[in-house]
């Protein structure tokens, strides 16, 4: 994972400690003004989707910066804007539907292997 962001970095492992699947990030930077990158992850169910935002959440919270987090009551599609990045967090079917790997194909995959 070289030159992306330490924080994004951060963020990416303890999606992985969770077992997010399918983790896929995006840097969007040439095609978008408003983050650098797109975080993508799938969790199993509406509980597992809303503990992986939730521990992200955790990471970025300070008293100094606001945390701007989407909410779906069934946790179908989690959304947390980090700044310099977007976290995505689906059920797998919601995942399918909205496709957005496939919507933002020219975005750069990063590997986070």
């Amino acid at each position: 994972m070289a030159e992306i962001p330490e924080l994004i970095k951060i963020v990416i492992e303890t999606l992985k400690e969770k077992k997010a699947e399918n983790l896929v990030v995006l840097d969007v930077s040439s095609l978008v003004s408003y983050t650098d990158y797109f975080i993508i992850a799938t969790g199993n169910s509406s509980t597992h989707v809303q503990t992986l935002a939730d521990s992200v959440g955790l990471l970025l919270k300070k008293p100094e910066e606001g945390l701007k987090q989407e909410n779906d009551p069934q946790a179908n599609w989690l959304l947390i804007d980090g700044g310099n990045f977007v976290l995505h967090v689906f059920q797998p079917n919601a995942r399918k539907f909205y496709a957005l790997e496939e919507l933002w194909e020219d975005a750069d995959r990063i590997n986070v292997d």
